[in-house]
C-alpha cells in the first residue's frame, strides 16, 4: 500500500479487496482510513486458488471508477515512477487496453535479485497481435503486478470464464486477449517489485511444467480464436514449446543445446 500512496503521480482511488484474511491483514488495511477503500470479501468454498483471484479482480473493478485499472499482488510494490511512466504512455496510446512494464524480481525480504526484463514481452513496433502470430506463441506478457488494463476492455472481460477448466491465472487470460481489442504498450523499465517466494504459484509450476503452460495458453487463446473468428495460433510451429519440452523430458546432455536457444 505505501508503494501506491507514494507515487509521483497519485492514484485517483485505491481499492483493496481482503479474500477472508485469518492474520492481521485487515487491522492494517483499516489503519489507511479514508486513504483507500476495503472490501472484505469471504473465502469461502467451491474454487480453485485461481478462480478466488479472478474473483477479487472482478470484485475490486466493479467498486473502482477509473479509466485505467492496476492490478497489484498483496506482496508486489510500484516503483515510485510508475503511475506517471504509464500514464504517459496511455497519453501517447489513449486506445491501448493494455501498458506493462518489464519488473525487477526481489526477494522475501525485499532485495534486489535480478532485472526481470524479457526482450520476447517487447515486440517490434509493439505490435503484439503481429507477434502472437509470427511466433505462434501468446505468452507475450510480464506478471500480474505490472499489468494496467483500460477500464472499456475489463467491462467486456469481466468476470473471467473459467469454464474451459484450464489452469490459467485471470492475469494471463484477460492479457492474451487484450491485443485484440486495441494496442498495447511496454515500457523497457522495470517499474514493479515482483516478488520470488518458494510457494508461489509461478514458483510452484517451476521450469518442468513450462510446457504445459504453453499448451494451456494454446488452447486458451484458439478457444478465444474459434469464438471470436479470429485466426488461430498452431503449437506445433512454437519453437519455444519444443525447447521446453526437450528440457523436461530429455537428458541434460541432449537438451542442453535447445535450451542455450532460450526458453
Amino acid at each position: 500500500m505505501d508503494s501506491v500512496l507514494n507515487q509521483t503521480r497519485l492514484p485517483d482511488e485505491v481499492i483493496v479487496y481482503d479474500d477472508g484474511s485469518t492474520d492481521d491483514s485487515l487491522p492494517v488495511l483499516r489503519s489507511y482510513g479514508d486513504r483507500i477503500k476495503v472490501i472484505e470479501g469471504v473465502h469461502g468454498s467451491g474454487r480453485t486458488p485461481l478462480q478466488y483471484q479472478a474473483n477479487a479482480i472482478h470484485r475490486a473493478f466493479l467498486a473502482c471508477s477509473g479509466d485505467h485499472v492496476y492490478l497489484l499482488d498483496g506482496d508486489d510494490c510500484f516503483l515510485p515512477d510508475k503511475i506517471s511512466r504509464y500514464e504517459e504512455a496511455w497519453a501517447l496510446a489513449p486506445e491501448a487496453t493494455l501498458v506493462q512494464a518489464s519488473v525487477q524480481l526481489i526477494d522475501v525480504q525485499g532485495a534486489v535479485i535480478r532485472s526481470g526484463y524479457q526482450e520476447r514481452k517487447h515486440p517490434r513496433d509493439s505490435d503484439y497481435r503481429a507477434a502472437t502470430y509470427q511466433w505462434q506463441d501468446p505468452d507475450l506478457y510480464y506478471p500480474t503486478s505490472a499489468l494496467a488494463f483500460s477500464r472499456d476492455f475489463l467491462s467486456k472481460m469481466l468476470p473471467v470464464d473459467f469454464s474451459d477448466k484450464l489452469e490459467l491465472a485471470a492475469d494471463i487470460r484477460l492479457a492474451m486477449l487484450a491485443p485484440f481489442y486495441g494496442p498495447v504498450r511496454a515500457l523497457p523499465e522495470g517499474l514493479t517489485s515482483w516478488r520470488q517466494r518458494g510457494n508461489s504459484m509461478s514458483r510452484e509450476s517451476g521450469q518442468r511444467t513450462l510446457y504445459l503452460n504453453t499448451l494451456k495458453r494454446c488452447r486458451y487463446f484458439n478457444n478465444y480464436a474459434n469464438k471470436a473468428g479470429v485466426r488461430p495460433i498452431r503449437l506445433w510451429l512454437n519453437a519455444r514449446f519444443y525447447r521446453q519440452w526437450a528440457r523436461r523430458f530429455l537428458p541434460d546432455w541432449v537438451s542442453r543445446p535447445f535450451v542455450r536457444m532460450g526458453a
